[in-house]
């Protein structure tokens, strides 16, 4: 009796692990956790850190410096100079009778060292220091322009194919009331034919319509299969991870009446504010180049201690220096008039770029308006379509059991009711998937 109860206990566990495991998400969730896996969002945000870290060191670029310097050296057998003893001439040039002894002189030393510290301030670099910091600027804005782009993408991804799973559990259901619908049908007809009221080939004929929804609806359990392993890759959880998601039909609340086309809209897209930024940072460019060419003026100073001490009259005595340095670029064989030309032409390059996409975008905006148009539109057309189809289903069955017409008859009718159910369903996906889309393209998504 113990080993049933543990068995049972332990039955309870298992399946209360497995449905734990299971994942019952919504569109948001499913948003949220595909923001948080993307590999491309983690690495636009650690290129945005190492922008910021840029922008911070150009703020620093401009402050003191301060070095310390040391250095030592030893030599086991430094190199001596002998001077031999000579007699020491007068102020006249005349030989004296003093005489100078020999003596050695070392050449080098056994200990070498020295210390110093160093401060150094650019007074004047012709303004670079402040264009590089605008530069930092703009190459922070890009990048968080490209962390932008990123959500947008794994953001449309994830809406087209949580729709789309939407979409194929909503065929599922229509296909399991065919196959439902269907075998009432075959039991109907085999009732009919035992009566002698059809022939064998009536019933055949339903079958063989039973068995082509029976294929279909396997084929739309392998599509979802596959589906919900690609939303488990794109929201981090493992492939073969049970899935479930909180909506089984597509509710479509609007009919796009509020619908305006703004062909200015692309001014919220991060494309044309990544080329904005990126003229301004040829813009600054050109001004850097400029500047090359300005006087350069820096300051220094100095405090330290050596031996041997070439600049103190005492060895190993603390001493120090300060000064200005001043550069000015006086003739360079016209290098600075071809750099601004090559700099200039780059701008002009990036502002094409900027005018040509614009168009492009412009263009994109208007095609996504119009197939949300057109997505409606079929909406409405597909919505009556499956209306008049249930009506022609309803009125051949009863035809059918009134033996007014043949099973024929009732399977077209069943054929066309799963047609127009399956577009319905189609043009709901496509009009969530559209809207999407548009969103994209005038920079709301």
């Amino acid at each position: 009796m113990a080993k049933y109860i543990i068995v049972i206990f332990c039955s309870i566990l298992f399946a209360v692990n497995v449905v734990a495991q299971e994942d019952t998400l919504s569109l948001a969730e499913c948003k949220q956790r595909a923001l948080e896996h993307s590999q491309a969002i983690k690495s636009a945000r650690a290129n945005l850190q190492s922008a910021e870290i840029n922008q911070k060191l150009s703020k620093r670029s401009s402050l003191p410096n301060l070095n310390l310097d040391a250095g030592y050296h030893y030599m086991a057998d430094p190199k001596l100079m002998a001077i031999p003893g000579h007699p020491l001439p007068t102020i006249d040039g005349e030989i004296s009778n003093i005489y100078s002894p020999p003596y050695t002189k070392e050449l080098t030393y056994h200990n070498s060292y020295n210390a110093t510290i160093g401060l150094s301030l650019p007074l004047y670099l012709g303004g670079k220091l402040n264009y590089a910091r605008q530069i930092t600027e703009n190459v922070k804005n890009i990048a968080e322009s490209n962390v932008e782009l990123n959500k947008i993408g794994i953001l449309l991804q994830t809406e087209q194919q949580y729709w789309t799973l939407v979409s194929l559990l909503e065929q599922k259901k229509v296909a399991n009331k065919s196959v439902a619908f269907l075998k009432e049908v075959v039991t109907d007809v085999t009732n009919l034919y035992k009566n002698g009221i059809v022939t064998k080939n009536e019933i055949l004929k339903a079958q063989v319509e039973l068995n082509n929804v029976k294929l279909f609806l396997i084929t739309i359990n392998d599509n979802i299969g596959v589906l919900k392993m690609a939303i488990n890759q794109n929201i981090g959880n493992e492939i073969e991870t049970p899935l479930f998601i909180t909506d089984s039909i597509i509710e479509i609340n609007t009919l796009g009446n509020s619908l305006a086309f703004d062909p200015q809209s692309f001014e919220n897209r991060h494309e044309i504010k990544i080329l904005g930024q990126q003229e301004e940072i040829n813009k600054t460019e050109q001004k850097i180049v400029r500047s090359d060419y300005f006087p350069q003026l820096v300051s220094y100073a100095n405090y330290g201690v050596q031996n041997p001490d070439h600049l103190s009259n005492n060895e190993s005595e603390l001493t120090w220096n300060a000064g200005l340095a001043l550069s000015i670029p006086v003739f360079h064989w016209g290098e600075r008039k071809l750099k601004e030309q090559q700099a200039t032409l780059k701008t002009e390059t990036t502002g094409y770029t900027l005018d040509k996409t614009k168009e492009l975008l412009t263009l994109e905006i208007k095609q996504a308006f119009f197939k949300l148009e057109e997505a409606y539109s079929k909406l409405n057309f597909t919505k009556e379509a499956l209306v008049q189809s249930e009506g022609n289903l309803s009125l051949e069955k009863n035809k059918l059991k009134q033996e007014i017409v043949t099973t024929t008859d009732l399977l077209n009718a069943q054929m066309q009711w799963q047609k127009s159910y399956a577009d319905f369903i189609a043009a709901k996906a496509n009009v969530k998937i559209q809207e999407v889309l548009y969103k994209k393209a005038i920079g709301e998504l």
